[in-house]
């Protein structure tokens, strides 16, 4: 039986144990040899393994001196302070502490004859808390048409600034009532019962009648099941509603609210972005009972704003918002009238401008002399004359080759035997010389 040489134990190895104990001689140590290439490749790894740890040291020590330097400035240290004694970072269960029926209850229960307004909530819902379901409806990620989930604060910061590090209280409205669209909150104990409410209502005020949207089990034609006139279903009834919502937009004292909550610096009418970025975050990684890569849920954004909410409410002055509101709507009529007057006055020098050009090319008109006409009739007959040349020239040369071939074909005249065309000279039968090119000095 062969055996490899690389793993055969060196002479002697086995002779230690029992022979060379009691002589005193050491046991020789097995040996693996392995080659060049693989030895290069294990040091490689090695090295590698090393490198990469320390690596992963000096990053950890990175990001720990970054943290540490970003606590002691003085941006994190205001935030601090604001943050100090919130007492919302501490909150408590909010199922615990939100006294509500069962949403289930609900259903069936709502007529349209109790409902006496024109829009929702038809005054069942107390009118802070349904600003503020407005106001944090705008405020979610959204899940287009249906929901919106937890607040990110770097999705909403990136939604309201854009790409511009302030922005003023009027941008701030703007994107937050129209180009950020209500979804009703989701995963949600405070606003459970609102949220049934209001479905409810809006198949109440219209008389319908909520199915399933599902599809029968013998029905294998199609997706969605087709309703009658007076039927709906609750994924059509969340869309309507978000709609509907989304059109009354926001309280002005909720919104001035809001900026307010933002504004770090509490300069007047200009929110900085840095800062109300690190105010959100700092509010997050403070709340308790979150789960993980979640943000503020909207059950916090209610507990958080609530109180600032009524004294919103009860300082909010209603003839200097109408008064600001006026001036804000004779601005606007004042632009649009210019801009209408403007596009009148381009209208109508567009129309001066054409006049003045007929106008103007009328001096440029010349009158042709008596003669003229005459003229004219004679440049015609003169082209006339030459067309009638040149279709004659072109008819007999046509006749002559033709009576050429026809020679040939009767064989009264060969192809090696044809005469030179009539009035050409002789040595231009002859092959020509090439000119020589006269060299340049």
């Amino acid at each position: 039986m062969h055996h490899c040489a690389c793993f055969a134990p060196p002479e002697g190895a086995g002779k230690g144990a029992g022979e060379g104990a009691g002589e005193g001689v050491a046991a020789r140590a097995w040996r693996l040899f392995v080659s060049k290439p693989a030895q290069k490749k294990a040091n490689q790894l090695k090295t590698k393994i090393v490198v990469n740890k320390k690596k992963k040291e000096e990053n950890v020590k990175r990001k720990i001196g970054k943290s540490v330097e970003f606590k002691s400035s003085a941006k994190y240290k205001l935030i601090e302070d604001l943050l100090e004694g919130y007492p919302y970072t501490s909150l408590p269960v909010p199922a615990q502490s939100i006294q509500r029926e069962p949403f289930m209850l609900l259903k069936g229960r709502v007529k349209g004859q109790f409902l006496n307004g024109m829009e929702l909530p038809f005054g069942l819902i107390d009118p802070i808390k349904y600003e503020l379901l407005k106001l944090i409806g705008r405020l979610g990620d959204p899940f287009k048409n249906l929901c919106s989930h937890s607040l990110t604060p770097r999705l909403l910061i990136d939604s309201l600034f854009k790409n511009q590090a302030e922005i003023t209280f009027d941008e701030l409205c703007y994107r937050l009532e129209y180009k950020r669209k209500f979804l009703m909150p989701s995963y949600t104990d405070v606003f459970l019962y609102e949220k049934e409410l209001l479905w409810q209502q809006w198949i109440a005020v219209r008389n319908l009648k909520e199915v399933s949207p599902e599809t029968p089990e013998n029905d294998h034609e199609r997706v969605h099941k087709i309703l009658q006139a007076d039927e709906t279903t609750m994924p059509i009834v969340m869309i309507r509603v978000n709609r509907e919502i989304s059109n009354q937009g926001v309280h002005p004292a909720i919104l001035k609210m809001f900026f307010n909550f933002l504004n770090v610096e509490k300069r007047p009418g200009t929110l900085n972005r840095d800062y109300a970025l690190l105010k959100l975050e700092s509010i997050m990684r403070k709340l308790k009972n979150r789960d993980f890569l979640e943000g503020i849920k909207p059950d916090y954004i209610y507990f958080m704003l609530n109180e600032q909410a009524k004294d919103a409410f009860a300082s909010y002055n209603q003839s200097e918002f109408d008064r600001s509101y006026q001036e804000a709507l004779n601005h606007n009529s004042l632009k649009q009238n210019l801009l209408s007057q403007n596009a009148t006055y381009k209208k109508e020098r567009r129309i001066f401008s054409e006049r003045t050009k007929k106008a103007l090319m009328k001096f440029y008109e010349i009158q042709p002399p008596s003669f003229f006409k005459e003229y004219v009739k004679k440049k015609e007959a003169n082209y006339q004359v030459i067309h009638s040349k040149i279709n004659r020239m072109i008819t007999s040369k046509y006749l002559q080759r033709k009576r050429r071939r026809e020679d040939i074909l009767a064989g009264r005249l060969t192809p090696q035997e044809s005469p030179p065309a009539d009035g050409a000279p002789a040595e231009e039968a002859q092959p020509r010389r090439k000119k020589k090119k006269k060299k340049r000095k």
